[in-house]
């Protein structure tokens, strides 16, 4: 990478993180953290899961902080179900109620709005957008090869 395109990607960053530094700032108290959304996004992609599943897609986070997280998500917020599995009592199933399915809809959506907006001010050309998809998924690919198989989401 050039200087001038690592300038360019620092300076992009540095805007995109002000940027969601405002956006934390000004959401409400009860607003979702990125691991709870993370969490419900997981649950999305892959369906049921154990704590222990969940807890196994994040390095340096302790099973016991995912399954506080987990019964915040389920007992105060009411956006997952928990049900103790029959065949071994020890092992909690999780899994996404219609109301967590609605809530990462709308984050889904907000995301969706904010990238719309900044592509759509910048002008970009038909050709510029396939480029741009093309390095996005290329991106994705090496970041799929730093992340163990458990924690890249799988696709349905």
């Amino acid at each position: 990478m050039g200087p001038e395109l690592e300038q360019a990607v620092h300076e992009l960053a540095l805007r995109m993180r002000m940027i969601r530094a405002i956006q934390e700032d000004a959401a409400p108290d009860d607003a979702l953290t990125e691991r709870e959304a993370l969490i419900l996004h997981l649950l999305k992609e892959r369906g049921q899961m154990t704590v222990t599943q969940i807890a196994e897609a994040w390095p340096n986070v302790s099973e016991s902080t995912v399954s506080m997280t987990i019964t915040k998500l389920w007992r105060k917020l009411g956006l997952v179900s928990k049900t103790i599995s029959p065949e071994n009592q020890r092992i909690t199933q999780v899994e996404l109620t219609d109301k967590g399915v609605a809530e990462l809809e709308n984050i889904f959506k907000q995301r969706s709005m904010r990238i719309k907006a900044l592509f759509d001010s910048i002008n970009m050309t038909d050709e510029e957008k396939k480029v741009m998809i093309s390095i996005c998924q290329r991106g994705v690919k090496v970041l799929d090869q730093f992340l163990s198989p458990a924690r890249v989401p799988k696709k349905e």
